[in-house]
């Protein structure tokens, strides 16, 4: 392939090719593993598997889940590709069909003929992988989830038992409840704008649904939970299926409309609280809960819609950072303020605290100047008690991944936990570091090398007691 035409598929962004399984004797610990560790570290991300049609953000590669399995001290590593239906039809005819949501193409009649995937929309399970009910999903927010099997082999489209019908799209971003175990996410349509927050019990039955009626689909990544409330923005971010198909820039911006929060009741009763404010866009929530009438948002602030089918035009790299927003909901004011001056993304918690009054949020951070493509060389901790951000450079040149907080069994304190997190650097390779979360001025308590490249991707997970046996 030559990727060269691409930023965002130089240095560690570019894929790898090849499908690994390292034993402990194949991968070198640096520090001291905790035996309390007892589960999986997993990552999902983007890693085109041919030359792409059209490649601007690392939206559109197929997914590849990159994991280290931990068990009494000791680790393994695996990584796998999604089979999807698109990246089979692609091998099937050996190169690139399908084009990208940026820019859609058609599918060849031949491809049809010959029994390949029909839809132009390509579910690349690339996006977010989580562990719920005891069932382990590569998650795409365009389509179905893809049910994989714990050493990462796929299972197939999973549509929980008849509850997501063909058409729906189901969030790659939900929020497990501490307290029930339920899975709170949403789906979205293609063909409408309505959105609907789709509730699951601890074992993945689904519970209900709480429909809401949009003019227009907005561009909606990320959702929160509170006590009572589920949280979404409503920025003016959209998407049009018939300027991609013509080849035209789909997404669009329109900050006259301003941005709204929508406060939706979790037991599906009562009527929405609807805030609205200046115009801004965010991907991520890092927290929220009530407090004193109000609701407390923690997330990541970008001014407006962070993608362009254009090379070069810089919209991605634009500051992000992490606000704390506060909603009052007897008079709907809205306050919002900048929190910290760091660019950061893939913002975190300590799980069992979410939805709830806590101190710690975990974000990749960056405290350089990035060139063609932005990227992040930190861990960064941002302490909402104190005001304090507290970094770990990996490096200069270091790619560092989302950070995913891993509880101690034994604490219930935010500190006595670990932050994990993919890192690449040339210096030394693709690593997992293992930071303690109360620690963050002696850097990784553990790193385990890995003698394969990891790439640049989205979001990981801890998988609590999940193994390979």
């Amino acid at each position: 392939m030559d990727l060269s035409a691409y930023p965002y598929l130089q240095g560690n962004y570019a894929p790898v090719a090849d499908e690994s399984d390292f034993s402990e004797g194949q991968l070198t610990i640096e520090g001291k593993i905790p035996q309390k560790l007892q589960g999986a570290f997993m990552r999902d991300g983007a890693n085109v598997a041919y030359q792409p049609n059209h490649y601007v953000y690392p939206l559109d590669g197929d997914g590849m889940v990159h994991a280290v399995y931990f068990k009494d001290g000791h680790v393994q590593y695996k990584n796998r590709w999604v089979e999807t239906n698109h990246l089979k039809t692609e091998r099937q005819f050996d190169r690139a069909i399908y084009g990208s949501v940026g820019k859609l193409l058609p599918v060849p009649q031949e491809v049809i003929d010959g029994g390949g995937e029909p839809s132009p929309i390509r579910n690349t399970a690339n996006t977010n992988i989580i562990y719920h009910g005891e069932k382990l999903f590569a998650m795409w927010e365009g389509g179905f989830p893809h049910l994989l099997n714990n050493d990462l082999s796929t299972v197939g489209l999973y549509d929980y038992d008849g509850a997501l019908q063909a058409g729906d799209a189901l969030t790659a971003h939900p929020k497990v409840c501490p307290d029930t175990g339920q899975l709170v996410s949403c789906t979205q349509r293609w063909d409408n704008g309505n959105y609907c927050v789709q509730v699951f019990d601890a074992k993945g039955k689904h519970l209900k649904a709480i429909p809401i009626e949009f003019d227009r689909k907005g561009i909606i990544h990320d959702l929160q939970i509170t006590k009572n409330y589920v949280i979404i923005f409503y920025a003016p971010a959209f998407h049009s299926l018939e300027k991609a198909m013509k080849g035209e820039d789909p997404f669009l911006w329109e900050p006259e409309l301003g941005t709204k929060i929508i406060a939706i009741p979790r037991d599906g009763s009562g009527k929405n609280i609807v805030f609205e404010t200046d115009p801004f866009f965010s991907w991520h929530f890092c927290n929220g809960f009530e407090q004193g009438g109000k609701i407390i948002i923690d997330y990541i602030w970008i001014s407006s819609i962070p993608f362009s089918t254009a090379q070069g035009s810089g919209v991605e790299k634009q500051p992000r950072r992490m606000y704390r927003m506060s909603l009052d909901i007897g008079t709907k004011k809205v306050t919002n303020e900048q929190f910290s001056d760091i660019f950061c993304e893939f913002s975190r918690v300590d799980e069992r605290r979410m939805g709830k009054d806590y101190r710690y949020g975990f974000a990749a951070s960056s405290n350089r100047d990035w060139g063609d493509a932005h990227g992040y060389n930190c861990t960064g901790r941002y302490d909402f008690q104190t005001g304090e951000t507290k970094l770990w450079e990996f490096g200069a040149d270091a790619n560092a991944g989302e950070p995913v907080y891993v509880a101690n069994p034994d604490s219930e304190r935010e500190e006595d936990g670990w932050v994990m997190c993919f890192v690449y650097t040339p210096d030394e390779g693709a690593f997992l570091s293992v930071l303690c979360a109360g620690d963050f001025d002696n850097g990784p308590v553990a790193k385990v090398k890995i003698p394969t490249r990891v790439p640049n991707g989205f979001h990981a997970n801890w998988m609590q007691g999940l193994t390979l046996s």
